[in-house]
């Protein structure tokens, strides 16, 4: 059953000055129930402008984006959203009331929603961290967190740009495992952006292309079929990731000569 729907999306952004900028175009995509979708694509084609439409922050200048067959209008709790950096945390709440914060916004009780976000804590493996605060946690907590806090609104779908970008190989690569495991144990929907081959096989069901922008579209997509944890040096690992280099690779070079000129 397909959850989200986008059909023939294009946004435009107008300048003050000049002529109007294309940032999508043509865009259709359909997500199913409960799958682990990732958008690839290189720099300017357009990924982070699809999930600002998928969360609602702007508005497709034609076309439409559906979830569940209701047109997306705006921002709502049926979305979490994930970002890369940890700005959205308030460094004065500890990691529950962080987590809380959207239930209180929401009007759950102070028991309810302290039960549900220590349920969550533990879910995304900070058992013992509740008290902390944002600048006594390290990078990977943090974005545990933000995890956590959008889970906490019991959303249909995920919607993560590129949320582990700033961290350190070591950790990128925990937190990848560590998302797969709480994706395998809510089965929501999600929605990664990412620029990073390797990190796109290693998480997703599918993986969509997208091509060099402006006016970005999806060029192709690919059904990933790996079971259990998934082995960088698996013959069937490195064979989905030639396939996913061979489709960008053209597109990162138009993207790196539009760049240069």
């Amino acid at each position: 059953m397909n959850l989200l729907s986008l059909r023939d999306v294009e946004k435009r952004f107008t300048p003050r000055r000049g002529a109007d900028y294309v940032a999508v175009r043509d865009f259709n995509l359909e997500i199913a129930e409960g799958e682990f979708f990732c958008l690839l694509g290189p720099s300017g084609c357009g990924k982070t402008t699809i999930l600002n439409l998928l969360a609602g922050f702007e508005q497709p200048s034609s076309g439409s984006i559906a979830l569940e067959g209701r047109l997306i209008e705006g921002p709502h709790r049926d979305r979490g959203v994930v970002f890369q950096g940890d700005d959205s945390l308030f460094a004065w709440l500890s990691a529950v009331e962080n987590i809380e914060f959207g239930l209180r916004v929401n009007g759950v009780s102070a028991r309810e929603r302290r039960r549900r976000a220590m349920a969550f804590l533990e879910l995304v493996g900070l058992h013992g961290q509740a008290a902390k605060h944002p600048p006594e946690l390290s990078g990977g907590m943090k974005q545990r967190i933000q995890i956590a806090r959008a889970l906490a609104n019991e959303p249909k779908m995920l919607l993560m740009d590129e949320p582990f970008g700033a961290l350190d190989a070591q950790t990128r690569s925990h937190m990848q495992q560590e998302l797969v495991r709480i994706w395998q144990a809510t089965r929501k929907s999600i929605v990664f952006i990412t620029h990073d081959i390797d990190e796109a096989v290693t998480l997703g069901t599918r993986i969509g292309v997208m091509t060099a922008g402006p006016g970005g579209r999806l060029k192709g997509v690919i059904a990933v079929d790996l079971d259990g944890e998934r082995d960088r040096t698996d013959p069937r690992y490195l064979a989905y990731y030639k396939q996913v280099h061979a489709m960008i690779r053209d597109e990162v070079a138009k993207a790196n000569l539009r760049e240069a000129s």
